[in-house]
């Protein structure tokens, strides 16, 4: 895949070839079509676009990419007539869709004379074209044509050439100042940010009377009495006093800044001819300025290399690649469901608390970019329920909240990195407000102090909602030199994974801190999806409830190296297992951790559709609802209310592993999901909620666990749904030298420590038990110290179950599960033991009557499957079969529905129906 660097380039060299073009539109339109998809690294086949489309009914369309864009090309000639075409162009797009065949019409038009460009999304803006632009524009205007990578496209005007020709001017001042000594280094980084700062300040106008202006011109003209450490120095040390109110002369006006930017007013002494050179450098038009480039390639001069002019920047549109998977897309999806404005408000002040970590945020375009997304996210919230309030009658909410620049938080290990995306982020802060309206008051400048200076993998990070980065690139063979021998002993003990790639660490501790629910997007070298580096990066990230859900395989990232970097975009244990997967900008089934499609992979499975709503984690209490001992029973003795509906029995995986009858061994109060009205019918039992419970909760940061103190943290509504109509159900703990697993009767609680198979029928049971089924988690799964930890996101969801089975296959399954279960239970009963001592004799050589079962019922589950008895307890080989199984099930190339039969029989018996 290409980076935004490549397609650019390709472009200069495609514009090269076109800009004298004056032939004809039909003599050539094909091939500079062809050509323009192929500066954006698709074959035009391939990505699915056609030549001389006449689906639309009115003409035949140059070229269509159904349900993304139309081209209509016109003769150089026509250039400075192309707007006369525009009606032809957009009849094509009106009369494209086919409600009969269910075809939309494309998102995009574009109208194009060789020379000359126009962009169309006639659907929300009929009336003016997005963009025009000639050829010679096409490379800075690359963004806008993303679609032609299978990307979404930028309108927003980026001036690169400006923006780094200010970052050049700014180098070179900077190099001479350090080469003739005219202050410590750290003097001169700190004077060029405050510098850099108040050239964009004054151009939006937040400095009143253009001081710094003022006095460098002031400085060029004066002879040498005037000096700039003490004129520029005492501007600097003004805006850092909020108490000073006898500012006069140039200073007069100006306001209190803060004690963050100018806390160490610099005082350089400026030549004469630095003065010049910062004067020219003011007069550029800051407002113009990308702070994502000017970012990067600031840090690049201002870092540890000195020489560098910062020739290199990171292009927004792969630093979307990031931000877009695990950021934009899920709040628009959130955004576009909401139905009623009480439902935006809410929404818009869920996204107002929501926080972004970058734990290598370098110079901060991540997060500026992040920052910008989230601000234009509020506005279109706002807009939503503006529009839902005006159409419903409704009162437009008014007092709205905005979105926080504190919100985002970054670590890096050097400060001037850090002192860099600071000024990024207020110059982010600035255009925003005048792009989507007010935020926090531009000054004083918002405290950063969420942008700390550490080494991120040996400091807490804070509590976060998101992680996007992108760590640093440093090859294995590399880190003795850089980081010497204690510090690869630190990263040796602190992560038990020997010395790697820099990056993964990364990787490994950004899934450690998500949540549940919560995503992250980083980039790193492509070692994540090889070997021996994978396993310690991705492989933990999916071996631990991750599941990747956007991806690039390899593409260039900037840089002198050039490095072939990976990016992985993932979701840490989902609550609902994602549906929609992009590979290198294709739809795909799934992404594995080599970052390919399941039927490409050879080694990992991916989520089978059958399997989705059989599997739960137990609900998350979030609060002190376990009753002491005796509680039950005087809450069950009340007569006020049948107590037994919200009291019930809880059970832990280790009453599933110690108990000799694997029952729970405590109590839970449990309003599931009753309103308050309802949970007040239980006075008893709501009083001791709201003693132990209310308090803690209010502080919660979570808008529903606030509010809803009563009810447990995450009520597992799926779950609940899921066992409505069993008789019992099967349960296991999350982490054990085994996968144990019991029979709970539907009065009993899982814990969040427990998962949940929302089955009541032996054969399950059985096929759950097998040694195939416990193999399979085990490949997939990750282990803690020697333990599996069973994650249904790996383990469950992609288990291919036998399918199809005959009815006496599956009685054999199901009498061999029962008389396993029977032997067991026996055995404890009269031992009075658990099952983890049970079977750890087992394993010593006791109760081979218990082993012959089990092997029992695994050839019988073999058989299902159609396998010889021989392999039923074969590791690698029911491994192999399993994955190839699950490959073939996600390909398409054998039908699966395990659960039919099942399923058919329970309809049955609720309709009373004769069940054979």
């Amino acid at each position: 895949m290409r980076s935004g660097e490549q397609i650019r380039t390709a472009l200069v060299t495609f514009v090269g070839r076109w800009q004298t073009y004056a032939g004809t539109e039909r003599s050539e339109a094909q091939t500079f079509l062809n050509e323009l998809f192929e500066c954006y690294g698709r074959n035009r086949k391939d990505a699915g676009a056609v030549f001389e489309d006449a689906h639309a009914s009115t003409g035949i369309m140059d070229l269509h990419l159904p349900g993304l864009l139309i081209v209509e090309m016109k003769a150089p000639k026509e250039t400075t007539r192309l707007a006369q075409h525009r009606t032809q162009a957009l009849d094509y797009w009106h009369n494209s869709a086919d409600v009969a065949t269910e075809r939309p019409a494309p998102q995009f038009v574009v109208l194009c004379s060789f020379q000359r460009f126009e962009i169309w999304e006639p659907g929300r803006y009929p009336n003016a074209p997005l963009l025009e632009f000639d050829l010679g524009e096409l490379p800075d205007r690359y963004e806008s044509l993303m679609v032609l990578a299978g990307d979404e496209p930028l309108f927003h005007r980026s001036n690169r050439e400006l923006t780094k020709a200010a970052a050049i001017a700014v180098a070179n001042v900077y190099r001479g100042m350090l080469t003739r000594q005219a202050a410590p280094p750290e003097s001169i980084q700190r004077f060029i940010l405050q510098m850099v700062w108040l050239f964009f300040a004054e151009d939006y106008d937040m400095i009143e009377g253009r001081p710094t202006e003022r006095t460098l011109r002031f400085l060029t003209d004066a002879g040498d009495y005037w000096s700039s450490y003490l004129m520029l120095g005492g501007l600097f040390t003004s805006l850092n006093d909020p108490d000073d109110h006898g500012r006069h002369g140039v200073l007069k006006g100006t306001q209190y800044v803060n004690g963050d930017l100018f806390e160490q007013p610099a005082r350089v002494h400026l030549t004469k001819d630095e003065a010049t050179a910062l004067l020219r450098i003011a007069e550029y038009n800051w407002r113009q300025v990308d702070p994502t480039i000017f970012g990067s390639l600031i840090e690049g001069f201002l870092g540890t290399d000195q020489s560098a002019l910062g020739a290199h920047y990171t292009h927004e549109i792969d630093i979307l690649k990031i931000v877009r998977p695990t950021i934009v897309k899920p709040w628009r999806a959130r955004i576009d469901a909401v139905r009623t404005p009480d439902e935006g408000v809410a929404l818009l002040e869920e996204l107002c608390r929501f926080r972004v970590l970058d734990p290598a945020c370098g110079c901060g375009n991540f997060l500026y970019v992040a920052y910008r997304e989230l601000r234009h996210l509020e506005h279109t919230l706002k807009e939503r329920i503006r529009e839902l309030a005006r159409s419903s009658g409704l009162p437009v909410p008014t007092g709205l909240p905005y979105f926080p620049l504190r919100n985002m938080q970054g670590i890096d290990v050097v400060p001037m990195a850090t002192a860099v995306a600071r000024v990024t982020l207020w110059m982010g802060h600035r255009q925003m407000i005048e792009q989507y309206g007010a935020a926090e008051p531009p000054l004083p400048l918002v405290s950063l102090g969420s942008i700390q200076t550490a080494d991120a993998l040996r400091v807490p990070w804070p509590e976060t909602d998101c992680i996007v980065g992108n760590p640093p690139f440093l090859g294995s063979q590399y880190m003795r030199e850089a980081h010497g021998d204690d510090y690869l002993r630190w990263l040796s003990t602190t992560f038990q994974v020997g010395i790697k790639d820099f990056c993964v660490y990364w990787f490994r501790r950004a899934h450690q801190h998500l949540r549940p629910g919560q995503r992250a997007g980083l980039v790193g070298t492509n070692s994540i999806a090889q070997n021996r580096a994978r396993s310690a990066s991705l492989e933990y990230v999916t071996g631990n409830g991750g599941v990747i859900t956007d991806a690039v395989s390899s593409q260039v990232w900037p840089g002198e190296a050039r490095v072939h970097v990976s990016l992985a975009n993932w979701i840490k244990s989902p609550s609902e297992p994602p549906t929609e997967f992009v590979l290198d900008n294709e739809p795909v089934t799934g992404i594995t951790a080599e970052l390919k499609a399941p039927e490409s992979s050879t080694w990992e499975a991916v989520p089978l559709t059958p399997n989705r709503g059989r599997c739960f984690q137990g609900p998350i209490p979030v609060g002190d609802f376990i009753l002491r001992d005796g509680e039950e029973r005087a809450l069950l003795r009340r007569k006020e209310a049948e107590y037994r509906e919200v009291v019930r029995p809880y059970i832990v995986s280790e009453d599933i592993a110690d108990d000799p009858a694997q029952r729970p061994r405590r109590w839970v109060i449990d309003f599931a999901q009753r309103p308050l009205e309802a949970a007040m019918k239980y006075p008893a039992a709501l009083d001791l909620v709201r003693e132990r419970v209310k308090s803690v909760r209010e502080t919660n940061s979570r808008k529903t666990r606030r509010e809803k103190w009563w009810l447990f943290g995450e009520v597992a509504v799926g779950m609940r749904a899921a066992l409505t109509d069993l008789s019992r159900y099967i349960a296991a703990g999350r982490v054990g030298k085994r996968l144990l697993l019991a029979w709970c009767e539907p009065w009993t609680c899982p814990s969040d420590l427990v998962y949940v198979f929302a089955f009541d029928d032996d054969y399950s049971m059985g096929v759950l038990s097998s040694f195939t089924h416990s193999t399979f988690a085990r490949s997939q799964s990750s282990t803690l110290e020697d333990r599996l930890r069973y994650t249904p996101t790996s383990a469950f969801l992609p288990f291919p179950w036998p399918c199809p089975v005959t009815g006496e296959q599956r009685e054999r399954v199901a009498e061999a599960s029962r008389r396993v279960i029977t032997r067991r239970q026996e055995i404890c009963a009269a031992e009075e033991f658990g099952l983890t001592r049970l079977y750890n004799l087992v394993d010593e050589g006791a109760y081979t009557e218990v082993k012959t079962l089990h092997r029992e019922l695994d050839e019988a589950v073999a058989a299902c499957y159609g396998w010889p008895a021989s392999i039923a307890q074969d590791r690698d080989e029911i491994t192999r079969r399993l994955l190839t199984l699950n490959a073939e099930i996600a390909a398409g190339r054998l039908p699966y529905d395990p659960f039919a039969e099942r399923d058919g029989r329970a309809v049955a018996q609720q309709l009373g129906l004769p069940v054979a």
